[in-house]
């Protein structure tokens, strides 16, 4: 079984191969600042002359070209090749990869954080949240934040397939927090 991991949220781009439940290839393009030109040969990379079994992919939330990316791209292999898809938030990635609890885990984009609150099992409480940086250094007081996480992939891929179930590509949606704003 041939499972591809697919990450564009943030500043990288994260693809991964994994061979029955086994990580086998992690290849991370970091801080290009235009992931579309970056996925498709890594894919391609990663895979080489396999074809995927099944799709896990960060739905966001994240940077919203990146997130739209990813899931884009995902959502297109998992259709084409009439395969499984799942998804996972970038949230439940930090979550997942830790072994604090409760788990309050922040992602900071720009001068704002994207927030989440994990119980022992992963599952989150309340809503996912975007916070500004006062919200946050109040949040900070209350909780130990986890900020920064090395990704435990193998911790990934059991939530996922312990925790999820596979979704219709047409019906996998970008994970989106912030709420749009225009600027003038």
């Amino acid at each position: 079984m041939n499972t591809l991991y697919i990450n564009t949220c943030l500043n990288d781009v994260i693809i991964c191969l994994y061979k029955n439940g086994k990580l086998e290839i992690n290849e991370t393009v970091s801080g290009q600042k235009y992931a579309s030109q970056f996925i498709m040969p890594t894919i391609k990379k990663v895979l080489g002359e396999l074809k995927p079994d099944e799709i896990i992919v960060a739905n966001g939330p994240g940077a919203f070209t990146g997130v739209r990316l990813g899931v884009t791209v995902a959502k297109t292999l998992a259709y084409t090749l009439n395969i499984p898809i799942y998804t996972i938030s970038t949230l439940e990635v930090m979550a997942v990869s830790t072994n604090e609890n409760p788990k309050v885990v922040a992602v900071k984009q720009n001068n704002d954080y994207y927030v989440g609150i994990f119980d022992e099992s992963n599952t989150l409480i309340g809503n996912y949240e975007y916070v500004d940086k006062s919200k946050f250094e109040k949040f900070s007081e209350k909780y130990n934040v986890i900020l920064n996480v090395e990704v435990n992939y193998d911790n990934l891929y059991k939530y996922v397939k312990n925790n999820k179930t596979s979704e219709n590509p047409h019906m996998v949606k970008p994970l989106y927090i912030k709420k749009i704003s225009v600027q003038k």
